[in-house]
């Protein structure tokens, strides 16, 4: 009797909200590095026709919130034909959401957008896992 005493004067102070409520569970964003190698001397252009025709796409996936960030870099030398081009990493919110398809019908490439497949030698898109060496666990 007594532990079912204890258990009911246990229940009344510890708050139902407290119980109930679970914090939700935060997912890692689905990070895919996308690497670019394209012919040699076009480098330039394949960067300015990636900047005039994706990058805006990138940023509407933004405000949909499919997208949390997008990060472009490119070395500063290109020391041989090995060496990639352009890397961009997009990270998503989830899976899910990099990997919905478009719902809306393929239409017929433009011709900057086919310039820009005519130009990439080799594409890889590999997901990739990062993680923060300054001590803040993520």
């Amino acid at each position: 009797m007594r532990f079912i005493t204890f258990l009911v004067l246990l229940l009344a102070v510890i708050p139902l909200n407290a119980i109930a409520q679970q914090p939700p569970v935060a997912h890692p964003p689905f990070v895919v590095e996308q690497t670019y190698w394209i012919k040699a001397g076009k480098e330039l252009q394949f960067i300015g026709l990636f900047e005039k025709n994706r990058v805006p796409l990138l940023r509407a996936k933004i405000k949909e919130g499919r997208v949390l960030w997008v990060r472009l870099s490119r070395p500063p030398f290109n020391a041989s034909n090995d060496q990639w081009d352009l890397r961009v990493t997009v990270a998503w919110r989830d899976a899910d959401s990099a990997l919905e398809p478009i719902t809306q019908a393929k239409t017929q490439l433009t011709t900057e957008q086919q310039i820009i497949e005519e130009l990439i030698v080799q594409r890889t898109d590999v997901p990739i896992q990062e993680w923060s060496v300054s001590g803040a666990s993520n």
